[in-house]
């Protein structure tokens, strides 16, 4: 039975028929449904719906087979002709500004195609040390590297330095495997030669694989468009039916990249740690993806994960610690998701950010939110939301907080929640079409304070007699204050005399904030 709804399914004998209205629409909408088993079970059955549907849409991983050994060539890089395509969204970034000041020639890419070959064997065939070189504990690739779509680079128990003021890049076309290695770039004290910041990159254009198992990237990218560390998109150049780029990040660490930026990709990111990052940590755009076991600490301006556009999948069980904006921010976004697990605290503004999302349903569930500059969870038009089973503590404004426009269609639960110690009110709804209240626990300051506010505020007795007190959980549908009733014959008994709240998310909290 999924762990969301077992305290939906411990009140279901306490649950009754309930008759409620809020202020603000225009005539009187009422509920006459039966709060007991067959609404749970309906509950319970769109909420693992939910759940289903987003881990139907992570993609599963099979290594691809390589071939022989691979082709290599030096050519030319030229821009607006047929072919180009991989490298013209980085014409006015800094790359060939770079290139052209090392390079004494037209600027050339070291291509790799129709086979397979170590960075080793690379370096032997290539043969000139301005290329590539053994460097240290490794090499020095010092030109734009090419990977074809029929072509495979092996990076194995290595390490791979990208040289900076050169105009180093690996762009993927077919497939780059990095396993027990550490990618990183290296400037050797070297002046810039471009008039804008310019860092190595690693670049996923459509149809290609990339994986990186059980190691290291290290100070990649830099913030501009498709060069922020690692990326994949879709070109234009790219006919529609070209398959989603494909990225696996395993048991590896990555530090110091502007963002993990991934747009038009089947993604999975598990068990790794990504720590000083620039702009987000990962970032995901009309994705089907895993992000699971994760550390994501110190993203310096934006959101530890953000997801964007047609985009499907599971946030589960990740620690995210120190962003500049949002822990989790879901923006712009249709498709199913689920963010279950996580531990987010120090964020500066809100633990998880909603805005508009709609066209699937969004479960958040079974979190740790504490320590949030503004409120735990934030969401501004959301179609269908369920807020269920978290621990939220420790936020500046509102534990909970939502609105919708005034006449949208919008459904969310908030159950089984354990919410204390924030600035304003536990929990805050505007324009909310049918909202589901019960099971919450409050840990109120000491000062007198509001437990509920917007729309539910002229109810608030009515509604912590019957949640709190009576254990009910009960739907609210908006008409006038005037008319919100209970019925007499209230099915909901009072909770046992002498019964204490649950004081483990406290505890939890507590030990979140000796971690930061």
């Amino acid at each position: 039975m999924p762990k969301t709804f077992k305290p939906l399914l411990r009140l279901a004998p306490l649950l009754a028929t309930l008759l409620l209205t809020l202020p603000g629409a225009h005539a009187r909408d009422t509920l006459d449904a039966d709060w007991g088993w067959s609404a749970v079970s309906e509950q319970q059955a769109r909420t693992a719906q939910v759940r289903e549907r987003a881990q139907d849409a992570v993609p599963s991983w099979q290594s691809r087979a390589s071939g022989g050994e691979a082709q290599i060539s030096l050519h030319a890089l030229f821009s607006a002709q047929a072919g180009s395509w991989p490298f013209e969204p980085f014409v006015n970034n800094g790359l060939f500004r770079a290139i052209a000041g090392y390079q004494s020639s037209h600027p050339r890419v070291l291509s790799i195609g129709k086979g397979s070959i170590t960075l080793e064997r690379l370096t032997q065939r290539v043969n000139n040390p301005e290329v590539l070189k053994r460097f240290r504990d490794g090499y020095l690739l010092s030109y734009p590297l090419m990977i074809e779509a029929d072509g495979t680079l092996e990076i194995t128990d290595s390490h791979l330095y990208l040289f900076t003021p050169s105009g180093t890049a690996l762009i993927n076309q077919g497939t780059l495997r990095v396993r027990g290695s550490t990618v990183e770039s290296r400037n050797e004290d070297h002046a810039t030669t471009t008039d804008r910041p310019y860092r190595p990159f690693i670049m996923a254009w459509a149809g290609s694989t990339t994986e990186i198992q059980d190691s290291t990237l290290r100070r990649l990218g830099y913030n501009t468009h498709l060069s922020r560390g690692l990326s994949s998109a879709r070109s234009n150049g790219q006919p529609m039916q070209q398959a989603p780029a494909r990225v696996l990040l395993r048991n590896s660490k990555v530090d110091e990249l502007s963002s993990i930026e991934l747009q038009h990709a089947l993604v999975r990111i598990e068990h790794s740690q990504l720590d000083n990052m620039q702009q987000y940590g990962i970032d995901l755009s009309g994705s089907r993806f895993l992000l699971d076991g994760n550390q994501i600490r110190a993203v310096r301006n934006q959101s530890g994960i953000r997801i964007r556009g047609l985009s499907q999948g599971l946030v589960e069980n990740n620690l995210i610690l120190k962003t500049g904006k949002a822990g989790v921010e879901i923006s712009e976004q249709s498709g199913d998701l689920v963010v279950s697990g996580n531990q987010i605290g120090a964020s500066d503004t809100h633990g998880v950010l909603i805005r508009n999302v709609a066209g699937g349903a969004l479960l958040v569930d079974a979190n740790l939110i504490a320590n949030s500059g503004a409120s735990g969870v934030l969401a501004e038009n959301l179609q269908q939301g369920y807020i269920v089973g978290n621990r939220i503590h420790s936020s500046r404004n509102y534990a909970i907080s939502a609105a919708n426009p005034v006449e949208q269609p919008g459904e969310l639960v908030i159950v089984g929640n354990n919410l204390g110690n924030v600035g304003q009110s536990m929990i805050r709804t505007l324009g909310i079409q049918a909202l589901t209240l019960g099971d919450n626990e409050y840990q109120l300051g000491p000062l007198l304070q509001s437990v509920l506010a917007g729309d539910t505020l002229p109810l608030q007795s009515l509604l912590l007699d019957a949640t709190h007190k009576r254990g009910c959980i009960i739907q609210v549908r908006p008409a006038t204050a005037s008319q919100a009733t209970f019925p007499a014959n209230s099915a909901c008994p009072l909770k046992r005399a002498g019964s204490e709240p649950d004081l483990s998310a406290a505890d939890a909290a507590q030990g979140l904030r000796q971690a930061l």
